[in-house]
């Protein structure tokens, strides 16, 4: 079965943090050694909801401009699907925790 393109976005954002040493807070991307850095970044290691669902766009779509546009979109979703429209994921992220961005992203593909 085809999954629409923010599906995969939302897939590869997870597989990206599901493991909690890659997830940061208070920023969109660290390095390995907690520098903050750019989420299209190579030497990028870490990132928050948002950094992870524009990196996985970049990685799926291969285009910076585009990706950046569409993670917004891919986060609007994830919010609308979870009952928080009128939140930011960023804040949901840096107040709520790991465990709750794995749970909404978890909730948006279960969608």
């Amino acid at each position: 079965m085809a999954h629409t393109l923010q599906h995969q976005i939302i897939a590869r954002a997870l597989d990206i943090i599901s493991d909690r040493e890659h997830w940061a807070s208070g920023t969109l991307a660290r390095q390995s050694d907690g520098s903050i850095c750019f989420w299209g970044h190579p030497y990028a290691y870490r990132y928050c909801a948002m950094g992870a669902l524009a990196r996985a766009a970049l990685e799926i779509l291969g285009e910076g401009c585009v990706a950046k546009r569409l993670t917004g979109e891919v986060a609007e979703h994830v919010l609308e699907v979870n009952n928080r429209q009128f939140e930011r994921l960023p804040t949901i992220n840096d107040t709520e925790g790991h465990r709750v961005i794995v749970a909404m992203f978890e909730k948006a593909l279960a969608a």
